[in-house]
């Protein structure tokens, strides 16, 4: 099975959120509810404290805990590509698979009475040639593509980082490159 998945590089991120909000745009989310978010970081004190920025959306992940804990098949991984889909007609809004990501990804659609998130613009990309998310960024910090490829294009960037669960909890389908400061546990929430 093919398996395609993000890249994410900290060090061209500026925190701008204009994956975040083209994402929200296109998938017409409500107020309140996102599939891909920037959150910030601070690491160390002053005068030798670091920020950071992550962009992170669905993992796509090569063993997703949504997919195993949705009761009826709404949460799967597609054959084609190994994307982590949902399918809104089979959804009934049980939020297990919610309950079971380990990055807090799939998110309750209150309106729709199902659970919704990131398909990595599978309706979409191929027209377009790439999801959303990565044709809006200026800095071109987010990739999309056959993740043996990304890892292969960017040896440095790593599955797990200081901010996230355990990579091998589902083995996520996301690269990060980005510095000491991702790695560092001692990682604070910044509000900018």
């Amino acid at each position: 099975m093919t398996r395609k998945g993000f890249y994410f590089d900290s060090t061209r991120c500026v925190g701008c959120k204009t994956c975040q909000v083209a994402c929200k745009l296109k998938n017409h989310l409500p107020s309140g509810v996102t599939y891909r978010a920037v959150a910030n970081y601070q690491v160390g004190e002053y005068p030798k404290a670091k920020y950071y920025h992550i962009s992170h959306s669905c993992n796509h992940c090569e063993n997703p805990a949504c997919a195993r804990s949705c009761p009826t098949g709404a949460m799967h991984r597609n054959e084609a590509d190994g994307t982590v889909q949902h399918n809104d007609e089979v959804c009934i809004g049980c939020r297990s698979c919610a309950m079971a990501c380990p990055y807090g990804v799939p998110v309750y659609l209150e309106d729709e009475g199902i659970v919704g998130k990131c398909n990595g613009c599978i309706d979409t990309r191929e027209a377009d040639g790439a999801p959303t998310c990565v044709a809006a960024c200026g800095t071109r910090a987010l990739e999309f593509g056959d993740f043996d490829e990304l890892q292969a294009k960017h040896p440095g960037a790593v599955t797990k980082i200081a901010c996230l669960p355990s990579d091998a909890i589902t083995h996520p389908s996301s690269l990060v490159l980005g510095g000491d400061a991702l790695m560092d546990e001692s990682y604070e929430d910044l509000v900018l």
